[in-house]
């Protein structure tokens, strides 16, 4: 029950900085560059897979429904059938790479190795909803994600940097109780 709870707030937590990370943004012609990733990639990271889709569940269901809390605080149903609802959808899928292979282990290559396969799966989602939703061909439907494969390096080497820290400050403080 100690670990349910403490797992449960630190969703909550995970929850307030994915929406406030969703409003740090670089506005961009067709997708604007956010710390949504960044966000995504931390809780994917240090929860548990179940409380991480459930995390990212509710942040797109409370979007969905209308609350302005995706990019540049824009809510509502249409989000998912403009430019970035592929990206948005990403995010589940990048929480089950991530949450399925740090199961086994926290390393920071391990760390390294999930996030990175978790954003690029991400960004290729976004890039394929792309072709779906717009009059595009499947390669400039890539080629609108190549802009973001810079940043989100930058922003995967520090989500696991910030696991790292997290778990050596859980270890010693779950090593006290």
């Amino acid at each position: 029950m100690k670990n349910r709870l403490y797992y449960i707030s630190l969703a909550g937590i995970m929850l307030a900085l994915l929406i406030v990370c969703s409003q740090l943004t670089i506005p961009l012609p067709v997708i604007p560059l956010t710390l949504q990733t960044f966000a995504v990639g931390l809780l994917a990271s240090i929860l548990p897979l179940r409380y991480s889709l459930q995390t990212i569940l509710v942040y797109l269901l409370l979007g969905f429904i209308g609350l302005p809390i995706f990019a540049n605080f824009k809510g509502g149903l249409g989000v998912l059938f403009s430019n970035t609802g592929g990206y948005l959808l990403g995010f589940l899928v990048y929480v089950i790479i991530v949450g399925s292979l740090v199961i086994k282990k926290q390393t920071f290559g391990w760390l390294l190795v999930a996030n990175s396969l978790g954003a690029l799966i991400q960004l290729l989602c976004g890039s394929l909803w792309l072709l779906v939703i717009s009059d595009i061909n499947l390669e400039n439907a890539l080629l609108l994600g190549v802009p973001f494969l810079l940043p989100g390096a930058v922003k995967v080497i520090l989500v696991c940097i910030c696991a790292q820290i997290y778990y050596r400050e859980f270890t010693k403080r779950s090593a006290k109780v």
